[in-house]
């Protein structure tokens, strides 16, 4: 196993946590560059939308996220542990918290509780996720 450096952990951790502020900015198409060119998202069983999504079709998603304006969202993370996995990659563990709202109510409702694996590799000397996987643990009942 490849030890990862101290600038290695917050270039991680900030990768983990941009992409979550870009969407909650409303500028979710931002965060199509956070992928690497082959990347897959996963959205696991229990998500509005299960299924993995790969590629430029990541783009595509963010994009369509970006133009539900009327949307609000917060993506909490927490409890973050960065392992590396060795041959240039490394695996970023988040819990997220989803509140968000459709409307304009504002109203803070969690709308999920999932983990977050993020697995890491660097292009071009940048970390980039290649699988993000997001599991549902709990939902609103």
């Amino acid at each position: 196993m490849t030890k990862l450096t101290i600038e290695d952990r917050l270039d991680l951790a900030e990768l983990a946590l941009r992409g979550f502020w870009l969407i909650d900015q409303g500028r979710a198409g931002e965060a199509a560059a956070l992928f690497a060119e082959d990347a897959n998202l996963t959205f696991g069983p229990g998500s509005p939308r299960p299924g993995t999504i790969s590629g430029a079709a990541i783009a595509a998603a963010m994009a369509a996220r970006q133009a539900e304006a009327h949307v609000t969202s917060r993506h909490v993370l927490s409890n973050t542990l960065i392992s590396a996995l060795g041959d240039g990659r490394a695996e970023v563990r988040s819990l997220l918290t989803l509140f968000r709202s459709p409307d304009a109510d504002l109203s803070p409702v969690v709308r999920s509780v999932a983990d977050v694996i993020d697995v890491c590799v660097q292009e071009g000397g940048v970390w980039k996720i290649a699988d993000r996987s997001i599991l549902p643990v709990f939902q609103p009942g």
